[in-house]
């Protein structure tokens, strides 16, 4: 607690940069659940606001971070001046550095502060009588010198010491992981996550930083590792750098890496670390159980979760087949019973498809859009129930479940609540010692299951129990690793229903129309010129960025004069990425500058906004929350933005609040990616089309994109940008050996 070196004042950003350093007098706001707090402090001498002539400036508010402020705690605060709209001029902190206190009356203020159990005014003067101004210190050192004050019980001795010890050592860690280089954000996470002990295991391993602390990439810690002192060619490093090539690999879809392949790209990101290096590194991870190696010659090589997961899946599919063949719960003639009471015409592919899906452990219903799956599913499930079968529906996200439950009219959940998730132990209630209690479970949308999630659906299905799954392999495949649809229709071994002719076409309708053009790479079908009847339109733009510009025009202008469409509810703009001039970020921003008006300077705690939110956004849910009870894509509207940066969300049926902590599960929505989109439907859609995107731009994203729409598609951008994007037939080529695994293991039988 030795009183600070006195630094230059740095440019932070957002305002005049600084240091401020003096006595907490009063604590305003203060959030225990995520830190945010609202301080007056008044400063030492040389230190204030550099506004102010002769730097007097008392009771100067302040607001940060800060786990534990205590009125009286004299600190060093790190951040900068600016000037808020309402409050004046305040300092924003991002770090909090506490300090031995200079005087009698400080150190008296902070121990009868209320902080300390116990501890008022009459005892803390006998502290301060009996141990001096260098109380706090002699109390870290030796809690026994309390026992010298007279009149102090030994509860209230040891709970201040232990509560002392705890604010010291705290504020010392914090301080050591954000001189690493850390944010506020990632500090706190890790000392979260590791106490007291976090800056013994950053030292002993700053790579390890990666492996448990989410957002903390390589990068990071590489330059951790290197300020700390840590070799180039470091075994740590090279186990690190692999781990984090795997990782890369699942992010972008794969199960596995090829062996060479790994090494290859361990050797490019690690630049000082020479093969033999990674090679011995590979060894001990594979040793410490890791990653697995695999496979011929041991050539693939797994993150030892995907490994399970892809092993589980086979065993799993396996045991259903070796079941033997499963009772027919209908045959064509009581398909076609059913069909005529319900006033339906089946075409022979439809009813085969009917009969087959209830006559198998496990099948696959596949098909584009308009050729009759949502009525194959609704007749199956209905002649399921009428043989007494108990039936599941489910689907990956909350929005395809939703989905899914009207078009059956009958229950369906997420395939995360319909296994029982517990969100505390990361778990499921159901598995293979306690099976799903049904007869038939049917999963929609399968194109977005992930191995790791359809090991743990496949797992809790046991016979003889039936599964159908329902999806279009055109459409891009999951988010997490793993493409389980594309793999389980190339096996060979299941049976798939194909559905190819197309029913849902209306009179002039292009949607479905020209989805199935652009499977084919066939430019889609326009209406002619001054058509207001049409539901695809394209309308030309030469540049990324005049393209941005034609979106907004479209969306906010044209659309709702000519289709009556409330373009902040009913249209959704989809875009192949985040980045670039036509992107999703920079069409979040134009299209929020249009619904909410120009932003105002994003100062913490401003009610309109507060870090990156304000009233009247259009957000997005990025995961499944059970506890909130909010699923991977619903969208809402902020209604409210707090002082301490919390959120309040209006979405169709409620509001919800989300504190800093779990404000980071939502994304602005004005636009989003058409992989976030996945597995939801929207009245219209509209979608840029630009060269900027050139590596993104191919015919499934296309496909998906016009897919997601229910009444009107808008193409905004250039044709060469939509010859690119109907050219490009290139499937991601997602590594795993789901198939080839499976059909070794049945062809083992």
């Amino acid at each position: 607690m030795e009183s600070p070196r006195e630094e230059p004042r740095r440019k932070l950003g957002g305002g005049s940069a600084g240091v401020l350093q003096g006595t907490v007098e009063t604590l305003t706001f203060h959030n225990p659940d995520t830190g945010f707090a609202v301080i007056k402090l008044f400063p030492e001498s040389g230190y204030g606001d550099p506004e102010v002539a002769g730097w007097a400036f008392p009771a100067v508010a302040a607001v940060g971070l800060w786990e534990r402020p205590t009125v009286g705690a004299r600190v060093r605060l790190l951040g900068r001046w600016t000037r808020h709209s309402t409050h004046g001029r305040r300092f924003e902190f991002d770090s909090a550095e506490l300090l031995a206190p200079e005087s009698t009356e400080g150190l008296l203020k902070y121990l009868s502060s209320g902080a300390f159990e116990g501890v008022g005014p009459a005892t803390a003067q006998r502290i301060v009588d009996v141990l001096g101004l260098d109380a706090l210190q002699l109390i870290q050192k030796d809690p026994e010198v309390l026992a010298t004050v007279p009149g102090l019980k030994k509860k209230v001795r040891d709970e201040l010491a232990r509560e002392l010890t705890a604010r010291l050592s705290e504020h010392a860690r914090l301080a050591f992981l954000r001189g690493t280089g850390l944010n506020a954000v990632q500090a706190r996470a890790v000392y979260a996550r590791w106490g007291d002990e976090c800056e013994t295991i950053v030292r002993r391993d700053p790579y390890a930083l990666a492996e448990v602390i989410a957002g903390v990439g390589f990068a990071t810690v590489d330059r951790i590792a290197g300020s700390l002192g840590w070799r180039k060619d470091s075994l740590e490093r090279c186990r690190a750098g692999l781990v984090h090539e795997l990782k890369e690999a699942a992010g972008d879809g794969h199960v596995l890496v090829q062996r060479e392949r790994l090494l290859a790209s361990g050797v490019e990101l690690l630049d000082a670390a020479e093969r033999p290096l990674l090679e011995r590194a590979l060894d001990e991870l594979v040793a410490s159980r890791r990653v697995v190696q695999d496979g011929e010659d041991r050539g693939d090589v797994y993150l030892a979760y995907l490994h399970r997961a892809e092993s589980a899946l086979v065993t799993s599919i396996t045991r259903l087949l070796r079941a033997g063949r499963v009772t027919p719960v209908a045959d064509a003639a009581r398909v076609r019973a059913t069909e005529a009471q319900d006033g339906l015409e089946l075409d022979d592919a439809q009813r085969e498809a009917v009969v087959g899906l209830l006559s198998h452990p496990v099948a696959l219903l596949t098909g584009g859009p308009g050729v009759g799956k949502t009525t194959i599913v609704r007749l199956v499930v209905e002649l399921a129930e009428r043989a007494a079968a108990r039936v599941l529906l489910a689907s990956p996200t909350g929005r395809a479940a939703r989905r899914l439950s009207e078009a059956t009219g009958r229950d369906a959940a997420t395939i995360h609540r319909v296994l029982g998730y517990d969100p505390k132990s990361g778990g499921f209630a159901f598995g293979s010692e306690r099976p799903l209690e049904a007869d038939l479970v049917i999963v929609d949308e399968v194109s977005m299951l992930d191995i790791s999630l359809a090991a743990s659906l496949f797992a809790a299905v046991q016979a003889p129990t039936r599964i159908v799954l329902v999806g279009d392999p055109n459409q891009l495949p999951s988010v997490a690793p793993g493409n389980v649809l594309h793999d389980l229709i190339e096996t060979g071994v299941l049976p798939v229903f194909r559905l190819s002719h197309i029913y849902r076409q209306k009179t002039g309708g292009l949607i479905v129309a020209n989805a199935h053009r652009i499977l084919s790479g066939i430019a889609p079908l326009l209406p002619e010129r001054g058509d207001r009847e049409a539901d695809f339109y394209f309308f030309p733009a030469d540049d990324a960025v005049s393209t941005a510009e034609r979106l907004v025009e479209v969306v906010t202008e044209r659309i709702p004069a000519t289709f009556g469409l409330g373009w902040m509810r009913e249209v959704q703009v989809l875009a192949p990425m985040y980045r670039g001039d036509c992107g999703v970020d920079v069409l979040n921003e134009r299209l929020r500058a249009a619904a909410l008006g120009p932003a105002e300077v994003g100062l913490l705690g401003e009610e309109k906004r507060a870090v990156g939110f304000r009233v009247g956004d259009r957000v997005i849910q990025t995961r499944n929350d059970y506890e909130k009870d909010v699923f991977n894509g619903d969208m809402g509207r902020i209604s409210a933005v707090h002082p301490d940066g919390s959120l309040t969300v209006a979405f169709p049926e409620r509001e919800l609040h989300y504190t800093s902590e779990n404000r980071s599960d939502l994304q602005l929505a004005f636009a989003i990616t058409v992989h976030r989109a996945q597995g939801s439907e929207y009245p219209a859609v509209v979608f840029p089309l630009v060269t900027q995107h050139a590596v993104m731009l191919r015919r499934n994203l296309l496909y998906t994109a016009v897919t997601r729409a229910k009444r009107l598609v808008v193409l905004v951008g250039s044709r060469r940008a939509l010859e690119l994007a109907l050219a490009n037939d290139r499937d991601e080529d997602r590594q795993s050996r789901l198939a080839p695994r499976l059909r070794k293991q049945l062809d083992a039988d």
